[in-house]
């Protein structure tokens, strides 16, 4: 599955490719602060009616896909900082053989909880989720902190260190030049349903059929 980078901080990103069927996410915000969400759409399609917006702790909101379907990657973006940490929901909306893919990742680390579960559909259809606070044991040299100090998210060692054995790029980039690392078998075992490197498909990839909608909570 192909990944697209986008730095965030408490707001989530969706990218979307075509497909079949329309679908409608609904968000909620079980967190006790303001997050930011936002959407965009992949392969130059256009965007959602809501590209970023405000949620509120305790608010829920919606936004409708396109019957062509889409790919999309969420994360949550209070302000871009370079290196910055961010877990992110991705989705991919009628892929192949009719069905939905979608993951959570912590390929470029983690800054809050968060889980993406179908509505309806056949098939498997179950929640991916990473619910721990990673960041209670983010390793000092991946930590991303506030000018006071607080731990705020988690850096991936790709964001931290870019070398290609945790980035998985050339001469990397293949699943066997680029088995997991120290750092990523951590992220795994706290989220061992999220992506935790580039790899990760065959624990991190679920898939769901028959049209559903997808809740995807903050602070599940």
């Amino acid at each position: 599955m192909m990944k697209i980078q986008v730095l965030l901080y408490h707001t989530f990103i969706f990218l979307f490719f075509p497909g079949a069927h329309p679908a409608t996410i609904y968000f909620t915000n079980n967190c006790p602060y303001m997050v930011w969400p936002a959407t965009l759409t992949a392969d130059q399609k256009p965007q959602l009616a809501l590209t970023g917006f405000k949620l509120p702790s305790g608010a829920s909101t919606l936004v409708d896909t396109p019957p062509r379907g889409l790919r999309f990657r969420s994360g949550l973006m209070q302000r871009k900082r370079r290196n910055s940490a961010g877990d992110f929901v991705e989705m991919n909306i009628v892929g192949c053989g009719g069905k939905d893919f979608y993951d959570v990742s912590l390929v470029d680390g983690f800054n809050l909880p968060v889980s993406v579960t179908p509505l309806g559909g056949n098939g498997d259809c179950w929640t991916s989720s990473c619910r721990a606070d990673v960041n209670a044991i983010c390793p000092n040299e991946l930590q991303s902190k506030r000018a006071n100090g607080s731990v705020v998210g988690c850096k991936s060692a790709c964001t931290a260190f870019h070398e290609p054995k945790y980035c998985c790029t050339p001469p990397n980039d293949k699943p066997e030049t680029c088995p997991p690392t120290d750092y990523s078998s951590k992220f795994s075992q706290q989220c061992p349903d999220a992506y935790s490197y580039a790899y990760d498909d065959k624990k991190g990839t679920f898939t769901c059929s028959g049209g559903p909608n997808y809740a995807i909570t903050f602070c599940p």
